[in-house]
Parts: C-alpha cells; sequence; structure tokens
C-alpha cells in the first residue's frame, strides 16, 4: 500500500513537471513576436569581393565544428563519445581542432587551451530546426518544438545574437528543418552548414547566395558515434588564419577565408587505414582575382572544376586540372566553386560576391519588428486563452451541478 502511494507521488510529480514544459512552451508560442519582411536583392554593384585574396596556404587548419560526447546523462545522441576519445580520434586524423557542439550545453573540454571555442549546438524540436552556436557565452532556452514558421526561426536567430559569435544554420535539408523560403528571407546569421555527414544542402546555399544574403559555407561531421569510421573525418572546415587563437579562427569564419572539404568515404574503412588516407588530402593553393578574371589554384590534379553562379547555374568548367580560370560576367551577382577529384573528394569553395562600395562587407538584412501585429497577435492569442480557460471552467462547474 505504501508503494502505490508512493507510485502515485511521483506519477502526480511527474504529470506535474509535464504540465509545467508545456505550459512553458506554450508561454514561448503565445509571445512570438511578429516580423515584416523586406524582399531580398541579389548582389549587385561593380566590386568584387574574393575572401582568398590574401590567403597564406601555410597558415591553413582543419577544423570540425559538430560532433556529440556524453551529455544530460547520456540521455541524447553521442552518449558513446567521451571528450578524451573525441580528442583522440580527430588528432589521429589530422586535426587541428575539434569544437564539440553537444545539445543545449557548452562542452568546457580544454578551455584553458587559446584555440578553445566554446561551441553548442541549439534547438530540440521535433523538425531538427537547429542551430551551430560558434563562440558561445551562455545557452539559449527559447524554442518552438512543436511547429516553426518563418517569424520563428528569425526570432530564435535575433535571440541567439546576443550570446553567439557566429550563428550557422544546421544540417537545413534535414526534416526540412529549413525551407527555400526561409532562405529567401531569413537573416541575422553568418554561416550554413552546407556539407553535414550524410547530408548536403547546396540547393539551399544557392537559394540564400541568389537572394543576396552573404553567407559562407560550413562543413562538419555531426558525429555521433567517433569510433564509427563512417561517421568521422568525412566533412570538415579548412580555415585560413594567422592562427588558432580564437579571435582569430572566428573572424576567418565571418570573412569567407574557409572552405568546405567532402572527403570520400570508403564504408567501414579500418581507422588506422582513414588515419593516413587522412594525411593526404587535396588543398586549396591559391584563389585570386585578377581584374575580373578568378584563378584557383589546388594541390592536385582535379578531374573536374565548376564555376557556379546565380541559382546555381553552372557557368564554366575545366577538367584534369590544377589550375582553373573563370572570367567573371557583369551579369554574374556572386561565383562559387566546386572542385572533384578523382578519389570522389570534393572542394566547396566560398563565393566571390558584388557589391556597391569596396570594403562593404555588411550583411542584407530583412527582418525588422512588426510591433502592432505582434501585439495584436499576443492579445488575440490570450484572449483566446483565456476564452477557452472559461468555457472549461464552466463546463466543469455545469458537470458538479448536474450530478448533485
Amino acid at each position: 500500500m505504501q508503494g502505490f502511494k508512493l507510485l502515485k507521488t511521483i506519477g502526480k510529480l511527474l504529470l506535474l513537471f509535464i504540465i509545467t514544459i508545456l505550459l512553458v512552451v506554450l508561454s514561448f508560442y503565445l509571445l512570438a513576436p511578429s516580423y515584416q519582411f523586406e524582399e531580398p536583392k541579389p548582389f549587385s554593384g561593380p566590386i568584387l569581393y574574393n575572401p582568398y585574396q590574401n590567403i597564406d596556404s601555410l597558415n591553413l587548419y582543419k577544423y570540425n565544428f559538430q560532433v556529440q560526447s556524453k551529455a544530460w546523462g547520456g540521455i541524447t545522441d553521442g552518449r558513446l563519445n567521451s571528450n578524451e576519445l573525441i580528442d583522440s580520434i580527430y588528432k589521429g586524423l589530422s586535426f587541428d581542432h575539434v569544437a564539440t557542439s553537444d545539445y543545449q550545453k557548452i562542452n568546457r573540454f580544454k578551455e584553458e587551451s587559446q584555440a578553445y571555442i566554446p561551441t553548442y549546438e541549439h534547438g530540440y524540436g521535433i523538425r531538427k530546426t537547429h542551430q551551430v552556436c560558434i563562440g558561445a557565452s551562455r545557452v539559449l532556452w527559447l524554442d518552438y518544438p512543436f511547429y516553426q514558421s518563418l517569424r520563428h526561426k528569425q526570432h530564435i536567430i535575433n535571440e541567439l545574437q546576443a550570446d553567439c559569435e557566429l550563428i550557422a544554420l544546421a544540417h537545413p535539408v534535414l526534416r526540412n528543418g529549413y525551407t527555400y523560403n526561409d532562405m529567401k528571407y531569413l537573416s541575422g546569421y553568418q554561416l550554413m552548414e552546407v556539407l553535414n555527414n550524410i547530408r548536403l544542402s547546396v540547393p539551399h546555399w544557392d537559394t540564400v547566395l541568389s537572394n543576396g544574403h552573404r553567407i559562407y559555407m560550413l562543413a562538419n561531421d555531426d558525429a555521433h558515434d567517433v569510433s564509427n569510421s563512417n561517421e568521422v573525418g568525412r566533412r570538415f572546415t579548412m580555415i585560413f588564419a594567422k592562427n588558432q587563437n580564437r579571435a582569430e579562427i572566428i573572424r576567418s569564419l565571418d570573412d569567407g577565408m574557409a572552405y568546405g572539404m567532402d572527403f570520400f568515404r570508403i564504408g567501414d574503412e579500418p581507422m588506422l587505414e582513414k588515419f593516413e588516407r587522412s594525411k593526404h588530402i587535396p588543398y586549396l593553393v591559391s584563389a585570386k582575382l585578377n581584374l575580373d578574371t578568378l584563378s584557383v589554384v589546388v594541390s592536385k590534379t582535379a578531374d573536374s572544376m565548376y564555376f557556379i553562379g546565380q541559382n546555381g547555374k553552372m557557368l564554366h568548367r575545366i577538367v584534369n586540372s590544377e589550375l582553373g580560370f573563370y572570367l567573371i560576367k557583369d551579369s554574374d551577382t556572386y561565383v562559387r566553386t566546386e572542385i572533384y577529384f578523382d578519389d570522389g573528394s570534393v572542394m566547396y569553395l566560398n563565393p566571390i560576391t558584388r557589391s556597391e562600395t569596396q570594403g562593404d562587407l555588411k550583411r542584407q538584412s530583412l527582418a525588422s519588428l512588426d510591433v502592432t501585429g505582434t501585439w495584436l497577435r499576443r492579445s488575440g492569442n490570450i484572449l483566446l486563452l483565456a476564452l477557452l480557460f472559461f468555457i472549461v471552467i464552466r463546463r466543469r462547474s455545469k458537470s458538479k451541478k448536474s450530478m448533485h
């Protein structure tokens, strides 16, 4: 009998906890702001910005910003990964740094290092509309877990800005977490996780670029089991920087001085063999503009180089060469390069973009708070909730009277 009472008490406490969580989430939706969105404008102007113009291939670092460790008592995916195991595996894969991005938690492993960058993956919704928060000072618990419209996604980005140096939209294609329409209007972030383990969001990236958003590439393993060779050392970000200090790495990412690498995966490859193969990855030597001519040089002969522009259109192709040229036309709003190697690996460069004035790297901002719409919506939601509450109370009162 005493055991039954204990179970009943635990059940009531659990129910109270669930109801509290649901009420908090409901308040997020009821109070969500509204925004007005301007129409985006493609890149334009006589000035071409090349993020690689002054790079030094001797100062090139291999990074991963997405891997999950054991967190929250092991309830999240990544429970097989200790910090020490992650560190060991990625050192074997010749990475210069891995920033562990636990769900809703900043991992403090090796925070005393100058290269340490506090990072976490924000979001706990069923549609996986997540963000990789780089240079984060604290965790944001606000989210819209059941449904997110354009305004909800913009609100999350705006709230993350205060505590994150860089915001990357995580795996946009996963569960359609971000739609092509979202890509057209969302602003306030700097990076997109275009390459993520088995997911490619290249069309999303071209939609963003075609609508004039200067958003740069991020490529990550997003590994949940680092002992599985299929999950590690496959997709990563190569960063040009003076050194590995946090500020330098973040500045380079923000300015586009990085590229994504899709290192060909050999299924179930023994880890030691992958360690060895990872020592011989081709790299970008230079990508320079001479007037309107873009020249790209890589360390190994490429099977193909594709120059891609507005709406993802292929502009030019070079085959079987370490060097590729493209004459940028007045009609080209942006030009990015994909480089394919004969082993199946692919290099994705950040775009050359147009601007009206020299040094103008300001990103397009389309969302402004709709004050009137916000308060009308909030007032309507609260009135509707009050009405439903009144109806429930009234029905319960009538039910009690009928019983008597």
